[in-house]
């Protein structure tokens, strides 16, 4: 495994980190480009435990970061608050 990164998800973040991830998967799904990668890195996170480190890829952290990076200009957009999700962000920094 190349450049793997060990992250620790609260519940919020893994909730955050998987709504972030669905609506970047169905935005590619839409656009028909590569959604493979985004599917098996929601699956990958809906299996972990909550409160223990797992070891990410950079490749997944990438894909992650730019997923929740949508999801918080979208709830920026919409006038809402983005501080959960400013911490996910951190935590993927």
């Amino acid at each position: 495994m190349r450049n793997g990164k060990k992250i620790k998800l609260t519940h919020a973040n893994k909730i955050i980190l998987i709504t972030a991830l669905g609506d970047y998967y169905y935005l590619q799904r839409a656009m028909n480009t590569d959604w493979r990668e985004t599917s098996c890195l929601i699956l990958k996170v809906d299996s972990l435990q909550v409160g223990k480190k797992s070891v990410f890829t950079s490749e997944e952290i990438h894909l992650a970061r730019t997923a929740v990076n949508q999801l918080r200009n979208k709830k920026i957009q919409q006038g809402q608050y983005t501080d959960a999700t400013d911490d996910m962000m951190l935590k993927l920094i």
